[in-house]
């Protein structure tokens, strides 16, 4: 089964789907999520997109991190 990201979808339903995207996304720079209750929380309103922009963060080498990994951008 392909993995499939879409970029629109909160990170905490990407995480739940993909539970190994969360260690993909720790080394990609987002070391919030790992902090207790962040996932749960912030997670169900943050996105990809909107969490590139915050921490500053170029979102075609997000892309491409994850296509390296395995994942889909859709």
């Amino acid at each position: 089964m392909e993995k499939e990201i879409n970029l629109k979808k909160s990170i905490y339903e990407l995480v739940k789907k993909y539970p190994d995207l969360k260690n993909v996304l720790v080394e990609l720079g987002f070391k919030d999520i790992v902090l207790p209750g962040m996932l749960e929380t912030a997670g169900r309103i943050m996105n990809l997109e909107k969490g590139a922009k915050m921490k500053q963060f170029d979102i075609n080498d997000i892309i491409k991190k994850l296509e390296d990994k395995g994942y889909k951008i859709v």
